[in-house]
């Protein structure tokens, strides 16, 4: 079963129900999801792809730091 993007109104009935702490959702295809609180935006940390962007992210800081 393919993965789809979800809409808003399905993020925020799905974190109603499983909290608002983290966004972690397998069936979601949204890397990008709006913040519960304010504006802007968090990552599903179910989809691989935040866990590089964090990586590549987490690596240029490093890479700066050491190779100023």
């Amino acid at each position: 079963m393919a993965k789809r993007r979800w809409t808003n109104e399905e993020v925020d009935a799905y974190r109603k129900t499983h909290g608002a702490l983290f966004y972690y959702n397998k069936e979601d295809a949204n890397v990008f999801v709006p913040k519960t609180f304010g504006f802007g935006f968090t990552l599903n940390w179910a989809h691989p792809l935040s866990w590089v962007t964090i990586l590549v992210i987490i690596g240029v800081i490093v890479s700066r730091v050491m190779f100023k």
